[in-house]
């Protein structure tokens, strides 16, 4: 068995994927996701995608108000795997409730995965900074997203 994460390879705009042979999908255990949008339409998608086209088992829970998802954070009421935060939401921006996720000590060390339309390099460049694991931009791209997930946790 190898010991290599999956890897992945950007090319241009396209995605070109390597998953190694070996790595069993169904090995990994089912893993608590928290999505938190405030667009309902894009919630439901990146919920179908992970529960209906991705190999790996989720349990997601979604929060339309960013204010919730971190009350319910900070509380422990949810104790995730994974955190695929947006950034444009009308109450709170995303680059704050990461900011705050990443203050909070029993979920600092959780994955944050920015998951958005605003692909550009400032962007990349504070999220990098602010400690996100990843950036995908929506539509998520299941198969990169799968690699990564392998590679990270």
């Amino acid at each position: 068995m190898l010991n290599s994460p999956a890897s992945i390879i950007y090319n241009n705009l396209n995605y070109n994927y390597h998953i190694f042979q070996d790595i069993h999908l169904t090995e990994l255990k089912k893993l608590k996701v928290v999505i938190i949008d405030d667009n309902i339409k894009d919630i439901a998608l990146t919920k179908e995608l992970l529960e209906v086209q991705s190999n790996i088992n989720f349990t997601i829970l979604s929060h339309t108000n960013p204010h919730h998802a971190l009350l319910a954070l900070e509380s422990k009421f949810i104790l995730p795997d994974i955190i695929i935060l947006d950034l444009i939401m009308p109450s709170i921006d995303g680059n704050i409730v990461l900011k705050r996720l990443k203050e909070i000590a029993h979920i600092k060390n959780i994955p944050v995965i920015i998951h958005s339309s605003m692909n550009n390099y400032e962007n990349i460049i504070k999220m990098n900074k602010l400690e996100a694991h990843a950036f995908f931009e929506k539509p998520l791209n299941i198969e990169a997203f799968e690699s990564f997930i392998l590679g990270t946790l």
